[in-house]
């Protein structure tokens, strides 16, 4: 039988060759797929360990004590001795120990932290030295930062104390990157207080202060320590681990420490999850792509293999006629096919790695390892193997058939009862894949595979249909005397091995256009949910002192509103709850990118949230105010009850209330308020009236309001007479809006009486009773997303921007705003300012465009504001493009795209099968008269049906499967997926791919033609 196998492989060598090529591909894809998994799975992993935040990817052990004496290094103690029992290996371990306290230079105070941390000086470029040991009775040597040197007035060489301890400054460091973990975020270089003196060096006052790693001291007890010890994870850890393996390693580590009477800490878990969510996603995504690949080879070897079969039928009912058993033929079949198969294995092994790497090399966002393991083994065994039962399911239906059939030169076209189950069987699979996707959730078990044997069954259904339209159409158009084409169809209904073939190509077509279909509008909605979740092409989150230093400082900045806008976003505490953005509301249409998405014009938006207010604003100036009011009230009815005069006033420093400096009396008096913040300028904000208890009538008439510097002269008139506002100008109503109308009058004097009298009837109160600046509308108009179900005109309750439930009056819908989504309101800020009366809630950022210049930043600080956070619209959709979804979309159109020339291979293959009898066919009919143009080949026709066939069943399949597709690794995107890709970069894929099939067709035929005329002549 060896002997008899070997002669097979021998006579059919080609046959063999084919076989060993699409195993070993079938092998290669299926091992490509595990790679490149592992790979991309290490990518993804570094990717966003290199993006989290420094807490995410550190997990801290501190002493539950303090200990007497200077920081040092606690690695030698008994605290690092346990921390290296307790730490598994392949973390970073960083051992610090700190004391808190003050600073104190010549200078000036700070209060910062005293701290050992190992590693530091080589995270520092120092001016003088790192400290050093030092032994008892010597200084402690430290190191300070360029702000702390600053505040104190020191310098290397020079002292200061901390606490109690007089310590020497060895050296002035800087960081040299405060995005490295090592700093643990702001933990040692701290963030500078809102309205600092801008500098290009980060950090502050308060940043830590470094000491060496010994310093005894004359009475330790003067300061007191605790030890730490920070562990980090690294990449070599997430490489080598799974991450059920790391958050075990994890929780292991926690409990033991709690057992040794350690405090930890760490915010791994939610790392961890992301991880594992990536990684999921990304294997679920190769594998179908894989599985693509595979699927094809096997589609492919099927169809030559039974061309092929098909081509010796005649030989094998000869063997059958002679008496040689049907169990030596399938012997034959199965040796003959297993040698090139086995071979096939180590092949695809290394075929399959390497094409691993040529991907990660293009595809992934960092560098990875591939590498063969048993399970790359594993999976090219199985590719190859299944490569080996599709080449047994080819020959089967002649392994099976009468003698008869087999001794006849044209199969039957139908193939019986088993081939309608093998359709049905895949239309049920097909069915139930998209009723898996459609139900919902997380794709799942079929739901992954539903494009893959959607297009599968697709195209089994229209190969059939073809069949047999095409014998209809092919005798029709014979009959017409349309010899071509009716000879070229009926060629094709009469051979059943075109039918897995017009299934073959339709797939191929399919997914390349399924797949690329789902490339085009991942690409698109990444932008999108970029576009709206940044708000404008760049943001700059900082910090202000106020609302109104933020506004001035970016209108100082950019003083014509071209490319700089002012925002402040709050976020909902609950999904009940509503999220605002207010803007700058002239310079929104201005910095912000408009989009269709939003369902209204950004410049409708400003213009509506932007009316004009109802009064100006009340500016005053002036470190004194003074307010002349008369009272009128019973005051020993009062029974001691106080009667007090609050004025609320809003400077760059943000909103302050203060109260006057003495108690209301009943007649005619002067009521002042120290207000420092106004010595520049502020604005007036509101005056009330505050008493808890009314049990008679109180009146009180604002009279005059007057602002200086606190000077006076002899007559108490301050030095300068400023009157702000006069008796008539307090009675103009228009100007004041009440503060609690439910519990007060407001009325004007007149005459010598002018003035704005305040009505509070008796009986007990619980608001203070006042009058509130009507620079302002009152309700805020507000642009609110339809989401919210109000109408125009309706009031919205929400969260005002200084933390206060706030009424707001809707005067535009839209389906989603910048920075917000599909829920949120947004409003004008200054107005939302004017009406702000407590604290600074919210995000305060900085809009701008893509033509903002490039030293916007060092311009934003120098007008005071602390730059935090900096991050674009192209940035974040990167990132997206960096996830596990991303990198699998990317990996499945390299397959289609592979998958496409397996298909042409299938072409190529069916044609060397069957070209000998074909020929000899038209050969035949060439002597007997055909024209010489109805000699074409047929293989046309196929190529033609399967790319109406692969059209259609792509559009059904995005329509059925199109909202289940997963495209972003974390969280929902606030905007729906497009509903349909941009045609014009669809057809960049698929036109290509229809033109390779039809030029293949062309030369397969032109080879047909030209074998005809080397043996008729003609």
């Amino acid at each position: 039988m060896l002997a008899i196998i070997w002669g097979a492989l021998t006579a059919r060598r080609a046959q063999a060759l084919a076989v060993l090529l699409l195993a070993v591909l079938a092998g290669a894809a299926a091992a490509a797929a595990p790679s490149y998994v592992a790979a991309a799975g290490q990518a993804v992993a570094r990717n966003e360990l290199a993006t989290a935040d420094p807490t995410d990817s550190q997990l801290r052990l501190a002493e539950s004590t303090d200990y007497p004496g200077m920081p040092g290094d606690p690695s030698r103690a008994p605290f690092g001795n346990d921390v290296r029992e307790l730490a598994p290996a392949g973390f970073d371990v960083v051992f610090g120990s700190q004391s808190g306290g003050v600073a104190t230079g010549r200078a000036g105070k700070a209060t910062s932290n005293l701290v050992f941390r190992s590693g530091v000086c080589e995270r520092v470029s120092v001016t003088g030295a790192c400290p050093r040991a030092t032994t008892k009775g010597q200084l402690p040597e430290v190191m300070v930062s360029t702000h702390t040197a600053q505040r104190l007035g020191v310098a290397a060489g020079g002292q200061f104390t901390f606490g109690a301890v007089p310590v020497r400054v060895a050296g002035v460091y800087r960081p040299l990157d405060v995005t490295d973990p090592f700093w643990v975020g702001a933990e040692f270089i701290r963030t500078p207080a809102a309205g600092a003196a801008a500098t290009a060096v980060p950090g502050s006052a308060e940043d830590a202060i470094f000491t060496s790693e010994s310093a005894p001291l004359v009475d330790d007890q003067v300061i007191t320590r605790r030890a730490t010890a920070d562990l980090y994870l690294t990449e070599r850890l997430l490489d080598s681990h799974s991450v059920r393996d790391l958050q075990s390693m994890v929780a292991v580590l926690a409990r033991d420490s709690d057992l040794r009477g350690f405090g930890s800490g760490t915010s791994l878990s939610a790392f961890f999850d992301r991880v594992a969510l990536q990684r999921g996603q990304l294997a679920d995504g190769v594998t179908l792509g894989a599985g693509l690949l595979v699927l094809l080879s096997w589609l492919v070897l099927f169809v030559s293999v039974s061309s092929g079969a098909d081509e010796r039928r005649p030989e094998q009912g000869l063997l059958l006629l002679r008496g040689v058993q049907r169990p030596r033929l399938w012997a034959l079949a199965i040796g003959e096919h297993a040698v090139p198969v086995l071979v096939a294995i180590p092949l695809g092994c290394l075929g399959g790695v390497a094409a691993a790497r040529l991907l990660a090399a293009h595809t992934l966002p960092t560098q990875a390892d591939v590498s063969v393991d048993a399970t790359v083994v594993g999976y090219a065994a199985v590719g190859a193997l299944g490569a080996l039962v599709a080449v047994l399911l080819a020959q089967a239906r002649t392994m099976s058939a009468p003698v008869v059939d087999l001794l006849r030169r044209v199969p039957a076209r139908a193939r019986g009862w088993r081939a309608t189950v093998g359709d049905m069987v895949a239309v049920a699979v097909a069915v139930a894949a998209v009723v898996q996707v459609r139900s919902g959730g997380t794709p799942s078990g079929l739901a992954l595979v539903a494009p893959v044997v959607g297009a599968l069954a697709a195209g089994l259904l229209f190969a059939r249909v073809a069949m047999l339209g095409g014998a209809v159409a092919g005798a029709a158009l014979l009959a017409r005397g349309r010899t071509a084409s009716g000879l070229a169809l009926v060629q094709v209904a009469r051979q059943p091995r075109f039918r897995p073939l017009i299934a073959l190509l339709t797939v191929a077509v399919a997914m390349l256009a399924f797949t690329a279909a789902t490339s085009e509008v991942a690409s698109a909605a990444y932008a999108d949910r970029a576009t709206i979740e940044v708000g404008a092409p760049r943001v700059v989150e900082v910090d202000a002192t106020s609302r109104s230093h933020l506004l001035n400082a970016v209108r100082a900045v950019d003083p014509e509103g071209r490319f700089a806008m002012a925002a402040v976003v709050t976020n909902a505490a609950s999904e009940a709850d509503t999220p605002v953005l207010a803007v700058d509301s002239g310079r929104l249409a201005t910095v912000s990118v408009p989009r269709s998405f939003y369902g209204a014009s950004l410049a409708d938006v400003a213009r509506a949230i932007r009316p004009d207010p109802p009064g100006e604003p009340l500016d005053l100036r002036g470190r004194l105010l003074t307010v002349l009011a008369t009272a009128d009230f019973d005051k020993a009815a009062f029974g001691g009850n106080r009667v007090r005069l609050v004025v609320t006033v809003a400077s760059a420093n943000g909103t302050r209330v203060v109260v006057a400096l003495k108690d209301v009396e009943p007649g005619h008096d002067e009521y002042r308020f120290p207000v420092p913040e106004c010595a520049q300028t502020c604005r007036l904000v509101r005056i009330e009236i505050v008493a808890e208890v009314v049990p008679q009538p109180l009146v009180v008439r604002f009279d005059k309001l007057l602002t200086g510097d606190g000077d006076t002269d002899g007559d108490g008139d301050f030095d300068g007479n400023r009157v702000r506002l006069t008796g008539a100008q307090f009675g103009e109503l228009e100007r004041w809006r009440q503060t609690d109308p439910n519990y007060s009058f407001l009325s004007s004097g007149e005459g010598k009486d002018a003035g704005l009298v305040i009505d509070i009837p008796d009986g007990r109160r619980v608001k203070p009773a006042g009058i509130s600046v009507a620079d302002s509308p009152s309700p805020l108009p507000g642009w609110l997303t339809r989401s919210k179900g109000e109408m125009l005109g309706s009031s919205h309750r929400y969260e005002a921007i200084d933390g206060t439930p706030s009424e707001a009056r809707v005067v535009g819908l839209a389906d989603r705003l910048p920075r917000l989504g599909g829920s949120g309101l947004v409003v004008d800020l200054e107005y939302a300012d004017r009406l702000a009366v407590a604290g600074q809630s919210g995000t305060k950022e900085v809009w701008l465009t893509r033509t903002a210049p490039a030293d916007v930043l060092d311009r934003l600080r120098a007008q005071g504001l602390v730059v935090k956070h900096d991050r674009t619209i192209a940035a974040v959709r990167d990132g997206y493009d960096r996830q596990g979804a991303a990198i699998a979309l990317r990996f499945n159109l390299f397959a289609a795209l592979a998958g496409v020339l397996i298909g042409a291979a299938g072409l190529v293959a069916l044609a060397a099968a069957e070209q000998r009898n074909r020929v000899a066919m038209l050969v035949a009919l060439r002597r007997q008269g055909l024209p010489a143009r109805a000699v074409r080949g047929g293989y046309g026709w196929p190529v033609v049906v399967a790319t109406v066939s692969g059209g259609i069943a792509t559009v059904v399949i995005w329509l059925l499967t199109r909202d289940g597709q997963r495209l972003f690794s974390r969280g929902r995107s606030p905007l729906p997926l497009p509903d349909w890709p941009d045609a014009g970069r669809l057809l960049l894929f698929v036109a290509p791919t229809v033109a390779l099939f039809a030029l293949t067709a062309v030369v397969l035929a032109r080879i047909v033609a030209a074998s005809i005329r080397r043996r008729t002549g003609r």
